[in-house]
């Protein structure tokens, strides 16, 4: 009716929330928050609209993954066996960089009245590869084997034996068991 009963009605209900006696005037007043209320959630929806994007992608491809999966055939031998001698050839090569004394890093020992340094060399060429069934249908055990030399030099001092010429003192050969789960060679 009045401004002034328009205005006391939006600023107590503002502050608790007042219901007008008169309909015209009270529907006034509760719309304007109700409106406010919508503009402060619209920007949050679309975050969780993002986010829910994001879960059914995710989900998504998880299916995607269990229908390749399902939808899979059994490896047949002969792919098992390139894969068994991949797996063994990643192996050995790794086993060449790491292993301990290395050509760069050699071992020195005292020796009688000189100085012995060693090292270990894997050539990461020459390796075989084999495998059995195991007591499960689609599942194999691997055998990779390859060999190690063990290199020596002689020298009186430390810095001699370091800088002289190596020779193969000593090999041995190793063999390594690795499982097929029914997917891929586990070691």
């Amino acid at each position: 009716m009045s401004k002034y009963f328009v205005s006391a009605c939006l600023s107590l209900f503002l502050l608790s929330g007042c219901a007008a006696s008169q309909e015209s005037e009270s529907t006034q007043p509760q719309t304007e928050p109700v409106l406010e209320e919508s503009a402060q959630q619209a920007p949050v929806e679309p975050a969780v609209k993002e986010q829910k994007k994001k879960g059914n992608k995710k989900e998504a491809k998880k299916e995607a993954k269990k229908q390749e999966k399902a939808t899979r055939a059994p490896k047949s031998e002969a792919e098992v066996r390139a894969a068994l001698h991949e797996t063994g050839r990643k192996l050995v090569l790794r086993a060449s960089r790491t292993i301990t004394p290395s050509k760069s890093s050699k071992a020195v020992k005292t020796s009688g009245n000189g100085y012995v340094a060693t090292y270990i060399s894997i050539d990461p060429d020459n390796f075989s590869t084999d495998m059995r069934p195991a007591s499960q249908a689609g599942q194999y055990i691997g055998f990779i084997r390859y060999s190690e030399q063990i290199y020596s030099c002689h020298g009186k001092t430390k810095k001699e034996a370091l800088a002289a010429p190596c020779q193969v003192s000593s090999s041995r050969r190793l063999n390594e068991m690795i499982h097929f789960d029914g997917r891929e060679w586990r070691y």
